[in-house]
């Protein structure tokens, strides 16, 4: 059957109010057929009903149905209006999509658990409590430790009788359910996590329970470095394609909260830790890149192959075919654990075969130059593979992505704070937060980006993730001097003493003013830890906002 109907673009039915404005466009005034009035009537007020009685039940009526909007063509000549009649195809099209999507949500409330058990009470456990709590659940959520902000927290959501919190757990029981949610922050191997395991009950990750509950295609990244700059800049090349995409994870807002919103965007781009990834069981974004693996998390994975298993779990329920990304040294693993059958997209800075390759000027797509790097405002060859890894994604998830618009979204982005960030440049000496750099890797990347010539005053150093530093020697020809810190600090000034100018500080305040005062003009004074932050700060923006803060008052009197 022939049906005169065009794609103009695509809405998001949110309400009853909204399904009747997207049809009315399609239904001109003049020359509107009784029938298609009765039953547009007819759906409307069906459609209000059911969305009120969703309303006021425990079941949550959030499909946010993503449906297209017809233009009308003109009808073929000798049809008639009665035979091929648009607007009435156009209404069932409506309607059926409309309860399609009430289906499909019903279907997922039943997926969930009328017990769910909720383990750390962190940012991903507070998100997971919200979600389980929207969905109808009752929630016991149970957490370590006892501080007061935490007695804070419990105390505010004291009146819900649906959920008990409880804290300081010491070990033994866990309460019985039928679901087990547990944070990223929690280790199968710790007291906690070895007794949920060991309960028989399915344990997923925070991350895992959002995405069940997601309407919304997924771009998932992972690898030890660079998995936030490309999150925002997929994000950012999304949007310049006049989609709306957001990001969630572990980037700062856990999937599970931003799934409750009403309103979804089109694509979220999630960044994926291993930590996430480990209790993931049935998570499949429609697109999802590998950026590389380090040495990382020693202190959490007993061997590399565990951490690298990890990783690639990230693929383990995609469909079959395009939109499984790797850096080309990951091949090898790609074959070791199995994947050998099905071939990846492949990104590179070293190999010019790659579908998406950077030459040290140039960034290629499929063997054509797409675009001059320097025409970024990014900065290293490891920011170019990033880009080479986004732009893999995109073109892997959005259909007909325009090149000349990814072009002016490459141009127009901007890294975050922390990351390589210029904090000043002053008397000749240039200030730079690098405090994302948590493991010793991310530290050498950042000495190969900013490093001339024996002129880097390094401040490194933090909790000891039982990680190898001596990669970071391989750069000592650029390194000044070391102003040590943290947790690990005499680890690193045994290592590196025989090489690297080391001093030792237990006050970070004292670390960068002495690498401020070592400083000459044309040196670097870098934060780039190569650790964790948690043993001295919140988390590594505390760390990088002190360390600017630091700078900002040691040269503010100087001219």
């Amino acid at each position: 059957m022939y049906f005169p109907l065009r794609i103009r673009e695509t809405v998001s039915l949110e309400t009853p109010d909204a399904f009747a404005m997207s049809i009315m466009p399609a239904m001109p005034a003049s020359n509107v057929e009784r029938s298609t009035l009765i039953l547009y009537g007819i759906s409307c007020l069906v459609s209000s009903s059911v969305c009120e009685i969703f309303r006021n039940s425990r079941v949550r009526c959030n499909s946010s149905l993503n449906i297209h909007h017809f233009e009308l063509f003109d009808l073929p000549k000798g049809s008639s209006s009665g035979t091929h009649n648009p607007r009435f195809f156009f209404l069932l099209f409506c309607f059926e999509n409309y309860f399609t999507g009430i289906a499909r949500n019903m279907k997922n409330q039943s997926s969930s658990f009328e017990n769910i058990l909720i383990l750390g009470l962190g940012i991903s456990g507070r998100a997971a409590i919200s979600l389980a709590l929207k969905l109808g659940s009752n929630v016991t959520a149970v957490d370590e430790k006892n501080s007061p902000e935490l007695a804070k927290y419990k105390r505010s959501l004291s009146k819900n009788r649906r959920l008990k919190i409880i804290p300081g757990w010491k070990g033994g029981w866990l309460p019985a359910s039928g679901l087990t949610v547990i944070s990223p922050g929690i280790s199968a191997t710790s007291p906690l996590g070895k007794a949920a395991y060991a309960s028989g009950v399915p344990v997923i990750s925070e991350l895992e329970f959002g995405a069940r509950h997601c309407r919304t295609p997924i771009i998932a990244i992972t690898g030890t470095n660079g998995k936030t700059t490309t999150t925002e800049l997929t994000c950012h090349l999304i949007n310049s394609l006049g989609f709306k995409a957001e990001t969630a994870g572990n980037i700062g807002v856990p999937l599970s909260e931003s799934v409750l919103r009403y309103k979804q965007p089109e694509y979220y781009v999630v960044e994926a830790s291993s930590f996430q990834l480990d209790a993931c069981s049935s998570f499949a974004p429609v697109a999802a890149a590998i950026l590389n693996i380090t040495s990382d998390h020693m202190n959490r994975y007993g061997t590399e192959t565990d951490y690298v298993k990890s990783k690639f779990s990230i693929f383990r329920n995609m469909k079959s075919g395009g939109g499984k990304i790797i850096r080309s040294d990951l091949v090898e693993y790609w074959r070791k654990l199995g994947y050998g059958g099905e071939k990846p997209v492949i990104f590179s800075s070293a190999k010019s075969g790659a579908d998406y390759y950077f030459d040290g000027k140039d960034v290629f797509v499929k063997g054509r130059k797409f675009m001059r790097f320097s025409d970024t405002n990014l900065i290293g060859t490891h920011n170019a593979e990033n880009l080479l890894a986004s732009l893999a994604l995109v073109f892997s998830a959005v259909p007909g992505a325009s090149r000349g618009r990814l072009i002016k979204g490459a141009k127009s982005f901007k890294t975050g704070p922390h990351r390589l960030e210029l904090v000043l440049k002053k008397n000749g000496i240039t200030c730079i937060n690098d405090s994302k750099a948590t493991n010793p890797d991310s530290t050498v990347v950042a000495l190969k980006a900013v490093g001339g010539r024996k002129n880097v005053c390094l401040i490194a150093g933090g909790l000891d993730k039982k990680m190898d530093f001596s990669p970071i020697l391989g750069e000592k020809n650029r390194i000044k001097a070391a102003f040590l810190i943290g947790e690990c600090k005499k680890k690193l000034a045994n290592l590196w003493k025989n090489d690297i100018s080391c001093t030792i500080f237990n006050c970070f305040d004292e670390a960068v003013l002495a690498a401020c005062d070592k400083a000459e003009s044309g040196d670097v004074v870098l934060l780039a830890p190569g650790c964790a932050s948690m043993d001295m700060f919140k988390d590594y923006k505390d760390r990088g906002k002190k360390f600017t803060d630091i700078i900002n008052r040691r040269f503010e009197s100087e001219k």
